[in-house]
């Protein structure tokens, strides 16, 4: 297993996984989940790191490959890719149940608002500007 960096602490050896799996809210089934996982990982890898890391009854996994979509980058003035990544839909044996969403109060909503109109008169009236061509020494 190749996504699962190993450390040893005293005489036990233990595992921590080096792959993140997200939770995607979806109009799923209740014993249905979506994760997005990196494009690399496949139904096996998601199968294993589920049930050894997290003890969920994995009974089927689906994947679905995505491709990065395509940005204009205001910084270089070029089309760039956003990176690949991979949906797994995990049917489980047990219903599953989404975590509660956070009260953004309780993780400083005011603050954060308070920062982005910050930041936003900071910028007021500037503008991205081509870079400037050097001119030729002969």
């Amino acid at each position: 297993m190749s996504n699962i960096s190993r450390k040893l602490f005293g005489h036990k050896q233990i595992f921590f996984p080096s792959v993140i799996f997200k939770v995607v809210r979806s109009n799923l089934p209740p014993n249905q989940v979506a994760f997005r996982v990196p494009p690399k990982t496949n139904k096996l890898d998601i199968k294993d790191y589920l049930s050894h890391v997290y003890n969920i009854d994995v009974v089927n996994v689906r994947t679905v490959n995505y491709e990065g979509k395509m940005k204009m980058d205001p910084r270089i003035g070029r089309r760039v890719r956003d990176k690949d990544w991979k949906k797994a839909i995990v049917t489980m044996g047990t219903d599953f149940k989404y975590p509660a969403k956070p009260n953004l109060d309780d993780y400083g909503k005011e603050t954060h608002q308070q920062q982005v109109t910050l930041r936003a008169r900071k910028l007021k009236g500037w503008r991205l500007r081509a870079p400037r061509e050097t001119p030729k020494k002969e």
